[in-house]
């Protein structure tokens, strides 16, 4: 998948992440996501970032945005394992 494809893919998920309420869960998903953010951009390495956003969704309370979180992250994690 494209870079594009990606940019826009972290558009989406930290749109979503701005939906969170104030808790410190969400405090921590908005500073993964920023971090991720921050990797894709340099070109660096994303596995790390992923992980961390991986990890503070799995904190936040099991609601639909949470699904619509682990999903996005997914699709990005898909989108950078792709070789094309």
């Amino acid at each position: 998948m494209s870079l594009e494809s990606v940019k826009l893919l972290y558009v989406t998920l930290q749109r979503y992440a701005g939906w969170l309420d104030r808790g410190r869960a969400s405090v921590a998903v908005r500073v993964e996501v920023a971090s991720l953010g921050t990797a894709i951009d340099s070109g660096g390495e994303t596995s790390s970032p992923l992980s961390g956003v991986d990890t503070s969704i799995a904190r936040l309370p099991s609601t639909a945005m949470r699904k619509m979180l682990r999903a996005t992250a997914g699709e990005i994690r898909r989108a950078l394992q792709d070789p094309r």
